[in-house]
């Protein structure tokens, strides 16, 4: 049951990441990235941190509920 409930979570996280990462998709070319010069990495960040976190958190989950 426990094993469930980690794939329940894993598949929780990749679907928060991929929203995260949709919107990042819509957000930075409306950003003007080559008028910013040194800053051009900063969008990125900031929906690409959050995504990656959320997947490694339901992979967490997955692996130690499941122990997959």
């Amino acid at each position: 049951m426990l094993a469930r409930l980690g794939d329940v979570l894993y598949w929780l996280g990749c679907g928060i990441a991929v929203v995260l990462l949709a919107c990042g998709v819509q957000f930075v070319p409306w950003a003007d990235l080559p008028q910013r010069g040194a800053d051009w990495w900063i969008p990125y960040a900031v929906i690409g941190v959050p995504a990656v976190a959320a997947w490694l958190i339901g992979r967490a989950c997955r692996y130690v509920l499941g122990g997959k």
